[in-house]
């Protein structure tokens, strides 16, 4: 799902009037961070999280961890994180951003509440002179990099493999996110265009499990006893959930999504379920790609408005990896580093496809 380059066309004047403002209220601009040769040095960043659950801490350790190695090596002076307070409010972020603004940081990284509401901030940052980076979410402005996952792909990536688990035929749940939000939109539109190349799969029901192991669990519950023998229930994760609602109604486990944190990795592991059952999620190590794809712009490379990277996926064959990798909280995240990130760059600009970073 991709983005016309028409937001970088947005009013001259509306652009002119913002810097004139931020330039007049800061206390400086960000720090002349080039080196001799061209590489930048000495960089001050700071990241604007907008809420936070176990999927973004494991992207805030990443960023962090990424972060620190490049502090050793001079790269980066000095760096920080900071959650907006309350429940994803843009109202929240946006004054935060704006506090961090007066620090001068010369690269600013937004995991946005809103990508409608925090357009006014980000574009002030920009005007400021400061590097941005949209995270994990699609933001329509003049200025800045988007770097993110593909909700439409995440939507092929959670159903595909199932259908090739059940051969292409039987009876399915589809287990949906966040009704009416933009990634579940894009995610269902996916979804509905592959099962129309699939005639012999039924969709039994849609139960809107919001991505939570525990929600898919109440809501299978409530509408297993009147389904047919169910082969797959693909969709939005939630696959600890789903499995446990089939065993305790005694019936056979179908091919389920897992989330990919370390409890539930495990808990397919140990349950021993080995029938195409797989897990698929965005990559909270994007936020590594993001930090390299800043560096890229600032060493005065090509980069292009939107880098949109692949999902995270296990499968059988490598569960034992992640199992044996991740915290029982953790998330698994695509192993980023400045020169995968180069290379997903050079491949975006080409128009060819993004590999994924090999297992470590």
């Amino acid at each position: 799902m991709t983005f016309p380059t028409t937001r970088r066309l947005l009013a001259a004047a509306a652009a002119t009037a913002i810097s004139a403002l931020v330039l007049a209220g800061c206390a400086g601009s960000p720090t002349d961070t080039t080196a001799a040769g061209g590489e930048p040095q000495g960089l001050k960043v700071a990241l604007s999280n907008g809420f936070v659950n176990g999927w973004r801490l494991t992207l805030i350790d990443k960023f962090e961890t990424e972060a620190a190695k490049l502090k050793e090596s001079g790269v980066v002076s000095d760096y920080s994180v900071v959650n907006a307070p309350g429940e994803n409010s843009a109202t929240e972020q946006a004054s935060q951003i704006r506090s961090l603004m007066l620090q001068n940081p010369d690269v600013l990284m937004v995991i946005p509440a809103s990508s409608t509401a925090l357009v006014p901030v980000v574009e002030e940052a920009c005007a400021a002179g400061i590097t941005v980076v949209i995270v994990d979410a699609d933001m329509d402005t003049s200025c800045g990099i988007v770097v993110r996952n593909d909700y439409g792909q995440w939507g092929a990536d959670s159903l595909q493999p199932a259908l090739d688990a059940i051969g292409g035929t039987g009876d399915i749940i589809l287990n949906r996110g966040v009704i009416g939000s933009q990634p579940d939109e894009a995610f269902y539109a996916r979804q509905q265009e592959i099962l129309a190349d699939y005639p012999d799969v039924k969709v039994a029901a849609e139960v809107n499990g919001f991505c939570d192991a525990a929600t898919a669990q109440k809501e299978i519950v409530a509408i297993l006893g009147s389904m047919p023998p169910i082969a797959a229930v693909p969709g939005c994760i939630g696959g600890m959930g789903v499995v446990q609602a089939f065993q305790s109604a005694g019936r056979d486990i179908p091919v389920v999504v897992f989330d990919t944190d370390g409890k539930s990795l495990s808990f397919w592991k140990e349950s021993g379920i080995d029938n195409g059952s797989f897990a698929a999620l965005t990559d909270p190590g994007q936020i590594v790609a993001a930090l390299y794809a800043a560096i890229a712009k600032l060493r005065g490379d090509e980069v292009p408005d939107e880098v949109v990277l692949p999902l995270v996926q296990v499968t059988q064959e490598n569960l034992d990896y992640w199992v044996e990798t991740l915290g029982t909280d953790e998330y698994a995240a695509n192993a980023w580093d400045e020169e995968t990130t180069d290379a997903a760059i050079a491949a975006l600009l080409a128009g060819d496809d993004v590999a994924v970073p090999a297992l470590p």
